[in-house]
């Protein structure tokens, strides 16, 4: 009997407002190496909730397997509002590339929010090929099938898709170079060993207003404010590659007390609104969205069956 009433009390302790919180520093958990655009945002982010909440937020770089150590390190804390998970798309992408991950990322996590999203990927050709707009690229590459060549930040990755989704609906076939991260691939472009790569506009704007690269086409339903010469691909009859796009969210683990899951999410309201991180966000290619819980677990779940759909499309095979 008294094992039965210390459950109930459990669970009454989990349905009803929490207690006083935050007493002790909160930890932000960047499943990513320190120094990239995801750990800068993420610091700036992790201040100024530091400032709301009256409690220390310490960022911790828990980097390995696309992001999944630190997840699942997250997924396997305490739900009591002090561990959180500042993750990218990353998220949903390891549900479509491996077939057993050590967490489930819908039952696992509390979403907390849908920070914000890229206005898209950008499709950027070194000063060698012979085409200047995105209808010269898919005029030559049906002159060429399998000639020209493409870089990715490696297999499954976002920058794969895109181009995979791309030779889909353009009917063309342009070959893929898998690199180990962005960066790589980016660079072999710039020095004109590949044709081309898709960039994000997060972290790629200023390469791309110094001329060293030719940005042709970005995966967006908008142009980009920072790149408003650069027409999308929507603009040349590819709505599909609308979806293509980089996000950033925050997590708590599974059973996190609602009311804690709510005041970040409000803070983050109030984090998106002030004028120094609008700046920022503008400055890297932010949109800022600040989503209910609601809607961005929504947004998970519709975003695990897109990128299975996407996998399919760029014929990779679950790890």
């Amino acid at each position: 009997m008294a094992l039965v009433l210390t459950s109930s009390s459990l669970a009454l302790s989990q349905s009803t407002p929490s207690e006083k919180w935050p007493t002790r520093p909160i930890k932000m958990i960047i499943p990513f190496p320190a120094g990239g655009p995801l750990d800068s945002l993420a610091r700036k982010f992790g201040q100024k909730l530091t400032d709301i909440l009256g409690t220390p937020v310490i960022v911790e770089n828990r980097a390995g397997a696309n992001g999944i150590i630190g997840a699942d390190l997250v997924a396997k804390s305490a739900p009591d509002g002090y561990t959180m998970l500042f993750m990218t798309g990353s998220f949903t992408a390891n549900s479509a590339l491996y077939k057993k991950l050590p967490f489930d990322p819908i039952k696992d996590f509390s979403p907390v929010t849908q920070l914000g999203r890229s206005y898209g990927l950008v499709l950027v050709l070194n000063d060698a090929v012979p085409a200047k707009s995105l209808k010269e690229l898919i005029a030559l590459a049906k002159s060429k099938p399998g000639q020209l060549n493409y870089s990715s930040g490696g297999e499954g990755n976002l920058t794969h898709l895109a181009g995979e989704l791309f030779n889909h609906s353009a009917s063309i076939q342009i070959a893929h170079v898998p690199y180990k991260g962005g960066g790589p691939a980016l660079t072999d472009v710039l020095a004109g060993q590949v044709d081309m790569t898709f960039v994000s506009t997060v972290g790629s704007i200023q390469v791309m207003k110094e001329k060293r690269i030719l940005p042709i086409a970005i995966s967006s339903s908008i142009r980009s404010p920072a790149l408003p010469d650069v027409a999308t691909f929507s603009e040349f009859g590819f709505k599909e590659m609308e979806k293509i796009f980089g996000w950033y969210g925050l997590w708590y683990p599974a059973g996190t007390p609602a009311d804690r899951v709510d005041r970040v999410q409000q803070a983050t309201q109030q984090i998106l609104k002030m004028p120094d991180i609008k700046a920022h966000f503008n400055e890297i290619g932010l949109i800022s969205v600040g989503s209910s819980p609601k809607d961005f677990a929504q947004f998970i779940r519709e975003d695990i069956a897109y990128q299975d759909s996407l996998f399919k499309i760029a014929k990779v095979a679950k790890q």
